[in-house]
């Protein structure tokens, strides 16, 4: 038996192949970069916009970001500068979760503890046999109990179990705040999230070669009185409200700020080094 001939695509078609090699040519270069494979640290982030900053980075399309426009002399610089990014992200979010916990964290946790022994107090006098527990444990059943008054029951063998559960708790919490004391006390209120993202980013620019934090003050000075600030530039500000406005969620006088703070910071700790030194 023949079989027929077969079919030509109609004119203008391509078949299953050209259509795939044609969405394949006409869609390269501008595709987004590959996602990285997400890692556990991703996973673990604290913060949602941590989250959305760090998939923009690593998914949006290159030169789509305000921060790619920054090295548009060399595109082939932008995926190098995005994983910088994602790092900085990562290190400012473990910085927060490391740093000390409030006087009113302390504080609570401090009165948990008294309250869990409190807890293994009550809860060891629950016991019928009447002595304390390292005792039941190293003496056995009462000798003298002819009448069974001072067996142990269901009830005294299950706050027994709790008790010991509570003591290991108690134990943790003891530890966890020992370990919180010990950690420097930072001057001023708890750091937040853009004022640790700043620093990092700072401390990545200056270890990359960036010469300066200070931004540029446009303002005019009026004799007798404060100077009107008309606005502040600089290449690290730029990248700063590059990074921080347009792929995160930050107004640009929030960064100005923050950049301002984190330059003073650092030039006042500069100074008392220099004046200890000398």
């Amino acid at each position: 038996m023949k079989r027929l001939p077969q079919r030509a695509p109609p004119r203008g078609r391509t078949g299953k192949l050209g259509r795939k090699a044609t969405v394949r040519e006409t869609s390269k270069g501008t595709e987004a970069r590959p996602a990285d494979k997400v890692s556990l640290d991703f996973l673990m982030l604290r913060n949602v916009h941590d989250h959305l900053a760090i998939d923009k980075l690593r998914s949006t399309p290159v030169g789509a970001l305000a921060v790619d426009r920054l090295v548009r002399n060399d595109p082939q610089m932008v995926p190098l500068m995005r994983d910088a990014l994602v790092e900085v992200y990562f290190k400012a979010a473990k910085a927060r979760e490391l740093s000390r916990a409030t006087k009113r964290q302390i504080s609570n946790a401090k009165s948990a503890l008294n309250s869990l022994a409190q807890a293994t107090e009550y809860l060891e006098r629950v016991s019928t046999d009447g002595r304390d527990g390292l005792r039941m444990l190293l003496e056995g059943p009462p000798l003298d109990d002819e009448k069974g008054e001072r067996e142990v029951n269901q009830m005294a063998s299950a706050c027994w179990a709790i008790r010991l559960d509570v003591a290991r708790s108690m134990h943790a919490l003891q530890t966890t705040i020992i370990a919180e004391s010990k950690k420097p006390i930072n001057a001023g209120e708890r750091r937040k999230r853009l004022r640790t993202l700043v620093e990092t980013l700072a401390s990545w620019w200056l270890a990359g070669g960036g010469t300066s934090l200070a931004p540029y003050v446009k303002a005019n000075r009026r004799d007798g009185d404060h100077a009107i600030v008309h606005g502040r530039s600089g290449k690290f500000l730029r990248l700063a409200v590059a990074l921080f406005c347009s792929v995160d969620a930050f107004k640009r006088s929030e960064v100005e700020a923050a950049v301002t703070n984190v330059h003073e910071t650092r030039l006042a700790l500069s100074n008392l080094e220099s004046d200890a030194a000398a």
